[in-house]
């Protein structure tokens, strides 16, 4: 593969990155943001339809409620772990709230639910609150997976 489709978190423009730039500091190419910002964005519908199907890179998905002890307790552990995944791994949020068509179209009964994604299709999930190092070693074993 000569380049990687990787969505913008701040517009949800698809950009081709060449592998070879993949460790510089690479913007997007419609808004000039950074891609290597690692901030969990909150999408909606489309942003995360955006992320999961067409980014070339695994994406872990928060599935959480403001109003959810757990939830507010794990975010910035999520956040924290986001951190070191910059090009690797997407980590993005949705707010149950807002799109609860969106939580139960992907079965979504417990709060928090993070659920991984490769290649566009889930991989595993987890309801219930995790770590930073918990959500590290995830991230990382989704880099390595092969589907």
């Amino acid at each position: 593969m000569e380049s990687l489709k990787i969505v913008c978190v701040r517009c949800n423009h698809i950009n081709h990155v060449k592998n070879e730039v993949i460790r510089e500091n690479v913007v997007c190419e419609a808004c000039s943001h950074s891609l290597l910002d690692t901030v969990p964005v909150e999408c909606d519908v489309q942003g995360f339809n955006q992320h999961i199907f067409e980014n070339d890179i695994p994406v872990l998905v928060d599935f959480y409620s403001p109003e959810c002890a757990p939830c507010m307790k794990m975010a910035p552990d999520y956040e924290k772990a986001a951190a070191s995944f910059g090009l690797e791994v997407r980590f993005i949020k949705i707010n149950t709230q807002n799109d609860p068509d969106l939580a139960r179209q992907y079965g979504v009964n417990m709060l928090p639910t993070i659920v991984a994604f490769k290649n566009a299709k889930e991989v595993n999930r987890f309801s219930s609150a995790l770590s930073k190092d918990q959500l590290s070693m995830w991230a990382e074993s989704l880099i390595q997976m092969t589907l």
